[in-house]
């Protein structure tokens, strides 16, 4: 009896994410082990958040991966194109992907829980031996007013920004070509998340690099999430298992070691002003 309902659960898995069966039970009301079940999530390089080459693949893997595990899942990473990762969890592909800021569309496409997995401190930095009393900027605006020349990577959340506030930003096509700009006085600040900035300023520059540059007080700060989709069969209820889980004392004890717990930052800025 119980060997049929092993394999009853067994047949109901199907592609990469197999439904993790909880109520399974031996006779005697017992529970039977679950079955194991393996989370897809499709993500692309944002060291050190997220990397395929780096230890734990980046530290919001690692939380991603430590919950999951907590909850009785195993997570495999897809690594693709932001956009392609983006795209085809939408398109209900994958279950997921992270990490995403939750914009004022985005749950209307994706599941959004309640929970984020981070928060991102976006700073403006420049060389020290350029503005060697350091630079009082904490939004865009102040950019602008100070006739900074920023430079920044395209499709990022600030080029529309720049051209709200009649910015003449540079636009180049990836980080490491706005950290060979800015380091070669082209441009006097590079608008980047603090901790990635840091890692990519000297994966690029060399270690010299980080006593090189400074960096602004935040210009904006946003709640970073897994998007779940809701064409994937098994989205909304990842989605649902996932805010739970967060919610119990052990999520809590997680996003408080994160600095990332519920509602703290109730929506995504501008950062204009």
């Amino acid at each position: 009896m119980i060997l049929r309902r092993w394999l009853l659960a067994v047949l109901l898995c199907a592609g990469s994410l197999c439904s993790a069966i909880q109520d399974v039970r031996a006779e005697g009301g017992k529970p039977a082990q679950p079955v194991v079940s393996e989370v897809v999530f499709a993500v692309g390089e944002w060291a050190p958040m997220i990397g395929e080459n780096i230890e734990n693949f980046g530290i919001h893997s690692k939380r991603v991966m430590d919950v999951f595990k907590a909850m009785g899942y195993r997570v495999r990473l897809e690594f693709l194109p932001w956009q392609r990762a983006y795209e085809q969890t939408r398109r209900g592909i994958y279950v997921g992907t992270f990490s995403w800021l939750s914009t004022a569309d985005r749950p209307d496409v994706f599941y959004v829980p309640h929970h984020p997995i981070a928060r991102a401190y976006q700073k403006a930095f420049y060389k020290k031996s350029r503005f060697p009393d350091g630079l009082d900027i904490s939004s865009l605006r102040d950019i602008a007013t100070l006739g900074l020349r920023p430079v920044g990577v395209g499709s990022y959340w600030y080029e529309d920004a720049y051209k709200r506030l009649g910015l003449d930003a540079d636009i180049v096509t990836n980080p490491e070509s706005a950290w060979r700009f800015l380091n070669a006085g082209r441009a006097d600040v590079f608008v980047e998340e603090e901790e990635v900035g840091r890692s990519d300023m000297v994966h690029f520059l060399g270690d010299e690099a980080a006593t090189l540059y400074g960096a602004s007080e935040p210009i904006k700060t946003d709640d970073m999430f897994i998007l779940f989709s809701r064409q994937h069969p098994d989205g909304k209820r990842l989605w649902e298992e996932f805010d739970r889980y967060m919610a119990s004392d052990q999520g809590l004890e997680l996003c408080q070691k994160w600095h990332a717990c519920l509602a703290s930052v109730p929506a995504p800025s501008t950062g204009d002003r």
